[in-house]
């Protein structure tokens, strides 16, 4: 956990504020998708976002935007939430958090919400190091589960199932973060609108091309 002003933002308050740094939100619109995507795996509760909100901006991680009466239908749409300068530092910070080999089978759901948190963030160079990171420590621990399994004789067989779940799994999340890293070090630089405009035009107006 990342410590602001002397506290440990919760892994609830860390994603919460990494979703407004993305974009400015209402608390209707950011209940709404924890309850309709799988972001809801990091919600504590149906009751805990208007809360966890206000501890962020009496932190000074978010400001509110209040909309006029004429400008939302409903009252719980006229706040919108905004990061500030230290709370996007703050998530910066905590996007930027190495991998802690020691704890990466409990923190991979929190580690893939930093990979798509990240994307808009940090350069290339620094995804693709978190992601070698991350193989090395997801490889370490499939060693340890693969040993524990070899030598652990277990009296019934569903203890052994579920252990098996567990290596299956981690050897798949292995697998996708090698698959990852190979994509995105051979994906060519994304151009930006400005960038990308001027050579559209240039296509739509070489001779011979089809106009629409």
């Amino acid at each position: 956990m990342l410590i602001v002003a002397g506290r440990s933002l919760t892994d609830f308050e860390q994603v919460l504020l990494g979703l407004v740094c993305a974009a400015p939100s209402t608390g209707y619109d950011l209940k709404h998708r924890f309850a309709a995507t799988p972001l809801g795996v990091y919600q504590p509760s149906s009751g805990a976002i208007y809360p966890a909100l206000r501890r962020l901006e009496l932190r000074g991680l978010l400001r509110v935007e209040r909309m006029t009466p004429g400008e939302a239908s409903r009252a719980r749409r006229r706040i919108v939430y905004h990061a500030t300068e230290q709370g996007r530092a703050a998530h910066a910070a905590w996007v930027r958090q190495p991998v802690n080999p020691a704890t990466v089978g409990r923190d991979l759901p929190l580690h893939l919400m930093r990979f798509v948190l990240m994307e808009r963030l940090v350069s290339r160079a620094e995804v693709l190091a978190f992601l070698a990171d991350l193989r090395d420590a997801l490889a370490a621990f499939l060693d340890r589960l693969e040993s524990y399994a070899a030598v652990m004789r277990f009296d019934r067989r569903h203890p052994a199932l579920a252990l098996d779940h567990g290596i299956s799994m981690h050897a798949a999340s292995l697998a996708w973060t090698k698959r990852t890293i190979n994509i995105l070090a051979n994906q060519e630089p994304r151009l930006s609108p400005d960038q990308e405009r001027p050579s559209r035009r240039a296509e739509t107006s070489r001779p011979g091309a089809l106009s629409h």
